[in-house]
């Protein structure tokens, strides 16, 4: 960001200076929450979390570089050569500096929405995008009131793009988002059944999404969005912008066809054109449906077909999404970050269509945050994981314990399926009967931490075997 004049970031904050302020004032270089990552001429907010509050932190942030701070709760003592601006809201404070520094911003903003898909999509663009402009995007999942200002205040405002992703829990929080960051295309990906703890229903889980375009300007923005459901384009039909749509059906402007997958990725033409063929390196069929959001995107921003394949042929997926990793000799497919119905079905078809010299071993755990629709989405899953003909099925948490029952229900042999209250009990049997060739399966929400299975399998597949043949 460029270095901003303290006074507009008071005003911004609409703060009330707690201490004298001095007759220089040094502009802020840098906007932080983490007094570990504190740089010379920094501005620190002070945020309160779950495990910590950073009023504790006011020395350390002045220790570290901080010439400002601002607090919602007056501090008993104040660092010496530390300015104290006071809030009512910290968190509201940082997106209004949020919003502050996008206005210094030369080049576009895009804000990647959706119930699956977000981060792998966020990828396709900014790889998509990297073929001819310099940009950036949000690292990991940096996609609430915190984590969506951080990526926008070092972002270098001479950049020709950004791009952002925006989650939600509750009603609210995308619009908030979307308000704060300003962005010149949104894109959303898909909206199923998630969070409906917070969101209510499906039809709340896409009213939510949709209002995204309440941060978009209808003269100049565009809204990228998955045609292929008609509820949600009827939520958004009062949207009177530019709009493309993107999905598998040819009723969209942008659809794929004769997609092909594999261990290597996803190779897919657009719109039935042979001549017009595209490969991501990517898992599952679903990953071309991100694509074509991708090269919407990458149009729009003056991008060639051939720029566009050429960028999205190297982009790098992130980390447990559909992840293929090689444990000794098995293979696992790693996609513990998160889940819900719709990404569960997807990473058993993906992993029922990978080639597998051994058994095919599927590991469910609990999809959390569904409410009251909870135990209707986990038999469902449990249904449609009971078709897909694995060798094994382990179940992993309390309400998986649904998807046990409808597997064996829809006809899979109760002696493959088994069930663990917790990943740690998993990750201590599990690994120990796995046989070479074996592909594994790892899905669920993110608190099941599915990954210490991985890690598990990893660690035993990679010792000496012999030692446990006795």
């Amino acid at each position: 960001m460029k270095p901003l004049s303290i006074h507009d970031a008071r005003n911004a904050v609409s703060g009330k200076a707690l201490n004298p302020l001095p007759n220089f004032f040094p502009p802020v270089a840098a906007i932080c929450t983490d007094t570990r990552a504190m740089s010379p001429a920094s501005l620190f907010v002070a945020i309160k979390g779950d495990k910590h509050d950073g009023h504790q932190y006011l020395a350390d942030a002045a220790a570290g570089g901080a010439v400002w701070a601002i607090v919602q709760d007056k501090p008993a003592v104040i660092p010496p050569k530390l300015h104290v601006i006071q809030v009512k809201d910290t968190r509201v404070a940082l997106g209004k500096l949020a919003t502050l520094v996008r206005k210094q911003m030369h080049g576009k903003v895009i804000a990647v929405a959706g119930s699956n898909g977000k981060t792998s999509t966020k990828h396709l663009i900014a790889a998509a995008l990297s073929a001819k402009l310099n940009g950036t995007s949000s690292p990991k999942s940096f996609n609430n009131e915190i984590g969506v200002p951080l990526t926008i205040f070092p972002a270098d405002p001479l950049h020709d793009f950004l791009v952002l992703e925006m989650g939600t829990n509750n009603p609210g929080e995308i619009r908030n988002l979307a308000t704060m960051a300003r962005p010149d295309i949104a894109v959303i990906t898909n909206c199923s059944a998630e969070h409906l703890q917070g969101l209510g229903d499906l039809l709340g889980v896409k009213r939510e999404n949709a209002s995204i375009t309440d941060g978009l300007d209808e003269k100049k923005g565009l809204l990228v969005v998955n045609g292929d459901d008609l509820e949600l384009l009827k939520v958004l039909e009062n949207w009177q912008g530019r709009k493309i749509t993107f999905g598998f059906n040819s009723t969209n402007q942008l659809f794929a066809t004769d997609v092909v997958t594999s261990a290597t990725g996803c190779h897919f033409s657009l719109n039935g054109n042979p001549k017009q063929r595209f490969f991501v390196p990517m898992l599952g069929r679903h990953s071309a449906c991100n694509a074509l959001a991708a090269i919407a995107v990458a149009r729009r921003l003056g991008l060639s077909e051939t720029e566009i394949a050429a960028g999205l042929a190297l982009v790098e997926g992130p980390d447990m999404r559909l992840q293929l990793q090689t444990s000794g000799d098995v293979t696992v497919l790693n996609d513990a970050y998160n889940a819900n119905p719709a990404s569960m079905k997807a990473a058993l078809e993906t992993a029922a269509h990978l080639a597998a010299p051994g058994r095919r071993i599927a590991v469910l755990a609990d999809m959390l945050e569904l409410g009251r629709s909870s135990e209707r989405f986990h038999r469902e899953v449990g249904e449609y994981a009971g078709t897909c003909k694995f060798d094994a099925l382990i179940c992993v948490g309390p309400q998986s314990k649904l998807i046990m029952e409808a597997a064996v229900k829809t006809g899979m042999e109760a002696s493959r399926v088994s069930h663990f209250e917790d990943s740690a009990l998993a990750a201590a049997d599990v690994p120990r009967w796995l046989d070479a060739g074996d592909l594994v399966l790892l899905k669920g929400s993110r608190g099941m931490r599915l990954e210490r299975i991985a890690s598990a399998i990893a660690e035993f597949r990679n010792l000496d075997l012999t030692r446990w043949s006795a």
